[in-house]
């Protein structure tokens, strides 16, 4: 389930630790508290997962400028439909991964949005409390 909230409302609940020094409006004003809800990533292997795996854009290009897509890069890519996921590994632009991570977060994990032009696709905010013992990986 994903619940709307503001960011204020729920920092003042969950008093997060985020992953990153937050830069200005990020995470956003109105963000998504998961509770129980079931996500997708894409890793680099077929059959594990590692810290790597959770790396933004903003720490893999650290001397990149990112201008407006800042609050972007700080977040990771997460994919709310399991077929989205698997056809996301045969596009070109996706070769570098080889499987697929399951992850169910809950609110002391961070919060999501539904970001870019596909409706399955959501940019997390991670905090430190995520626990990467909770995840599986998919049979590819």
């Amino acid at each position: 389930m994903l619940t709307p909230y503001t960011i204020a409302n729920y920092c003042k609940e969950n008093q997060p630790e985020w992953t990153c020094t937050m830069p200005a409006g990020c995470p956003p004003d109105k963000v998504l508290v998961p509770t129980e809800h079931l996500f997708f990533r894409l890793a680099k292997q077929a059959t594990t997962y590692d810290e790597n795996d959770f790396k933004t854009y903003a720490e893999t290009c650290p001397q990149r400028h990112w201008g407006d897509l800042l609050p972007l890069a700080v977040g990771l890519s997460l994919i709310a439909n399991e077929q989205k996921a698997r056809r996301s590994l045969k596009l070109p632009m996706f070769r570098q991964y080889q499987g697929i991570i399951a992850l169910t977060l809950n609110p002391t994990d961070g919060v999501v949005k539904q970001t870019g032009v596909h409706r399955s696709h959501y940019t997390w905010w991670r905090t430190r409390q995520f626990q990467m013992s909770n995840l599986s990986m998919l049979q590819i």
